[in-house]
């Protein structure tokens, strides 16, 4: 998946949470098709609940804030050597239930942002799909906090402000830049809980923000990714948060932080 090459033509920085976490084998399967393994590489910070500004995760492990972790220094050492870099930014919205501040946030996400594009990046951002206003009444509001963030203090409301305000500043953002890229719409193939893709879905909506990455790096897409490899990306997800991230008996392997 990943190539052993120590100077690859290509680097793929993949930040996210529990979606990305879901569709990576699948997400980066496809673009190693696409782009000759050899010339490619693929670096991730993800994990379900992952955050950008704070420390999130599932029942007892937590990760270091995207924001704060190694990634971005691997990748500026990486630029020194030359090569193309594509840096996707998605599953935003769990620092928001945490409790920060919709200025926080985006404050992080900007200097991520002008971060990559000093590296003559490709940036690729994925609006917060969760319309709380249009998608969740109050009770399933309530419901899914309850599940999901269970110590979050953040009202209906709040959430519903500070989603929309984070989606118009991507949306500025991207106008005001050529090299970041919006990618929206990705609400249609969410799943009953309206936060995750529907595993009969998934498939195209990573289809859709693969090949995005894939043209803008003047690449041809090699098809579309299947639902076969999406099931298989699941069981890979799976495996890893139990073997590695609860239970730590293996490590991950260097390509994530």
């Amino acid at each position: 998946m990943q190539g052993e090459h120590s100077d690859p033509d290509f680097l793929f920085v993949l930040l996210g949470a529990s979606n990305l976490s879901r569709g990576y084998s699948a997400l980066t399967g496809h673009i190693s098709q696409s782009i000759s393994q050899s010339s490619v590489q693929c670096i991730t910070a993800q994990g379900p609940g992952r955050g950008y500004c704070v420390r999130g995760g599932l029942l007892n492990f937590t990760y270091t804030p995207i924001g704060e972790c190694r990634i971005m220094q691997f990748t500026e050492d990486h630029v020194q050597q030359g090569g193309r870099v594509a840096v996707l930014i998605t599953d935003i919205g769990n620092d928001i239930m945490y409790g920060v501040s919709e200025t926080s946030l985006i404050d992080c996400l900007d200097t991520l942002i002008e971060k990559a594009l000093r590296w003559n990046a490709e940036v690729f951002v994925t609006s917060i799909h969760v319309d709380v206003s249009k998608d969740l009444g109050k009770t399933s509001f309530r419901l899914l906090k309850a599940i999901f963030y269970p110590k979050s203090l953040v009202t209906y409301d709040q959430a519903d402000s500070s989603v929309k305000r984070v989606n118009q500043y991507l949306q500025e953002k991207s106008d005001q830049n050529e090299g970041v890229h919006l990618l929206s719409g990705l609400g249609a193939y969410s799943g009953m809980d309206k936060i995750h893709f529907s595993m009969w879905k998934s498939h195209i909506a990573w289809s859709y923000v693969a090949n995005e990455m894939l043209l803008a790096l003047d690449v041809v897409p090699a098809g579309k990714i299947g639902l076969g490899s999406v099931v298989i990306s699941l069981c890979g997800n799976l495996k890893r948060l139990i073997v590695s991230d609860m239970l730590r008996i293996i490590k991950k392997s260097k390509d994530f932080f």
